[in-house]
Order: C-alpha cells, then sequence, then structure tokens
C-alpha cells in the first residue's frame, strides 16, 4: 500500500477565490470535490447530461454530454469525474494539451493534484492526503483530526489573545 517510491506531495495551498473551476460530471464524487472547491470560494461550472439531486446550487450546472470546447484558459483547472473511464481519459488528455491542470477522480495516474480531505475552523484549515494511495486511511485520519481541530484552533486563538493583552 505505501508506495516508498517517490516523495510525498507538496501541500500548496492556493487561493482559488472567484476562479473558474471545470467539473466533469454530476455523480456523488463530483459533487463532493464541488462542495470542496465552493468551501474555498471557487466559482464551480459543472457540465454533465445529470445531477444527482443533492448536487451543490452554487455551481453553474450546463446540463448536457461533455465536449471538447468546455475545456479553455479560463479554468485553472479541471476535474474529471465522470462515470467512464474513457472519457475521464480524454478530458486528462485535453485538459494537458490546453496546460491546464487536471485531476481525473479514478486514475492517479492522470492527476497533477490531488483532492485532499479538507478539515476547517473560521480561516484555519488543515488536510490530508495520501496522494491516491488509500482513501480510507485519509478519511479516518481525517475524521480524528475533526474531532480535534475545533479546540485546538479555539485554544490557540486565546494563547494569542492572551498574549496580545499582557
Amino acid at each position: 500500500m505505501h508506495n516508498e517510491s517517490r516523495p510525498p506531495y507538496f501541500p500548496m495551498m492556493i487561493d482559488i477565490h472567484d476562479k473558474h473551476v471545470l467539473i466533469i460530471g454530476g455523480g456523488h464524487v463530483a459533487a463532493r470535490r464541488a462542495d470542496t472547491l465552493l468551501k474555498c470560494g471557487a466559482r464551480v461550472h459543472a457540465v454533465s447530461p445529470k445531477f444527482i439531486d443533492d448536487f451543490p446550487e452554487c455551481t453553474e450546472r450546463i446540463i448536457r454530454e461533455f465536449e471538447p470546447d468546455d475545456i479553455d484558459s479560463r479554468f485553472i483547472f479541471v476535474i474529471a469525474a465522470t462515470d467512464s473511464r474513457e472519457t475521464n481519459r480524454i478530458i486528462h488528455d485535453i485538459a494537458k494539451s490546453k496546460n491546464i491542470c487536471v485531476n481525473a477522480a479514478d486514475s492517479q495516474s492522470e492527476c497533477d493534484f490531488f483532492f485532499p480531505s479538507l478539515i476547517t475552523h473560521k480561516n484555519f484549515s488543515v488536510s490530508v492526503n495520501s496522494a491516491g494511495i488509500s482513501s480510507s486511511i485519509t478519511k479516518r485520519l481525517s475524521d480524528r483530526l475533526r474531532r480535534i481541530w475545533h479546540s485546538w484552533v479555539e485554544d490557540e486563538i486565546e494563547n494569542e489573545m492572551s498574549k496580545s493583552r499582557s
């Protein structure tokens, strides 16, 4: 399970507030990706012939099949999250040909980046990622962090406020 042949991925935090992101797919995986991106302030566009009922409302939905011209330079990155391995591969290839970072939800080798499990409280965040090796371990670690993150952040805020009062 552990891949020692390469170093861990660099955990870069970027400002995606008001930046355009394209998700191709309307299922559960696409919805989870959209939720995370919206939480971080992205302007999410999603293309799919159908969307699950609880797909995030704040997403600009384009209800039709994916077309290659959907991928254009206004997007800072593209998410390939369809139910079709072949379609996700095509999305990957088109995005790469246009020098746009891509995440293929069903292929670790076709990802320029991985979606971390994001844990937030106020403006503080931490993430957990296994570079696609084990989503179950990532989820368990994230769940453990979620149970304590709120109190850790509040403790640190209180400590900082106490220092400034002194």
